[in-house]
């Protein structure tokens, strides 16, 4: 998931004839170059994409034309969660092995554009992970902060109204936990994104919070999806010799 806005189309003083990557760039290459790794290493698995600005955009596993979700249906939790597990049925059907050239092809063509409806997002993709059942891992990652739908923080003005943003991150940790789902943040440098609140899911279901520079996205991804994991929902009784 993600939305990324930057100035990468200026340039300075005497800096002309150089090349310029913007961090939509990083992003595209780093997701283009785990679908190459997953369909060679592990093409039995799933793999699927929800990109957000003002909208979220549903592309699952990029063989079928994308669902767009706007307007009201952004500050509608069940509806999200729903629409979710509905979109990771029917968008999430094929092997990384016989996905991988459309879904890369579908991000290719991503640009960026706009506020970010990040909250929805998380939750949508939450819900799709979870139809994939207990292990299933979702990998947040933005540079901005959540400003339309639900866990918007922009427009809170009083200790009420960051309470109830708070409360939807709490819920939606909660559900994540329950289905076995691990969350995993990762946060681009050099914009202001709400970590706080976000770290919490990862902390929550036992996921990593990474802060990267754009450039080093390609192995941090790499990082993160090359750990199984191993059990979840999972409670260790150690038992101590009485000296100790």
């Amino acid at each position: 998931m993600m939305k990324f806005s930057d100035g990468s189309d200026q340039f300075l003083k005497g800096d002309r004839g150089v090349t310029y990557v913007s961090r939509m760039q990083c992003l595209q290459a780093a997701i283009s170059q785990q679908i190459k790794d997953m369909e060679n290493g592990a093409p039995d698995r799933k793999l699927g994409v929800v990109s957000f600005n003002r909208e979220v955009t549903v592309y699952g596993d990029g063989v079928k034309d994308p669902q767009t979700i706007a307007g009201d249906k952004l500050d509608n939790y069940d509806y999200l969660i729903e629409n979710g597990a509905t979109q990771g049925k029917e968008r999430m059907q094929m092997k990384v092995n016989e996905s991988a050239k459309a879904l890369a092809k579908k991000i290719d063509q991503m640009e960026e554009d706009g506020p970010t409806a990040l909250g929805p997002a998380v939750a949508t993709s939450i819900a799709m992970a979870a139809e994939g059942g207990a292990g299933s891992t979702v990998v947040i990652c933005t540079d901005g902060l959540a400003n339309i739908g639900c866990g918007a923080f922009d427009e809170c003005k009083t200790e009420s109204d960051f309470a109830k943003v708070e409360q939807f991150y709490e819920q939606v940790g909660q559900y994540a936990k329950t289905k076995g789902v691990t969350i995993n943040i990762v946060s681009i440098i050099g914009d202001d994104c709400n970590l706080e609140s976000l770290s919490k899911l990862a902390e929550m279901t036992g996921g990593d919070v990474t802060r990267v520079d754009p450039v080093e996205l390609t192995k941090n991804f790499a990082a993160i999806l090359s750990l199984p994991i191993i059990a979840s929902n999972v409670v260790a009784n150690i038992k101590l010799h009485k000296g100790l």
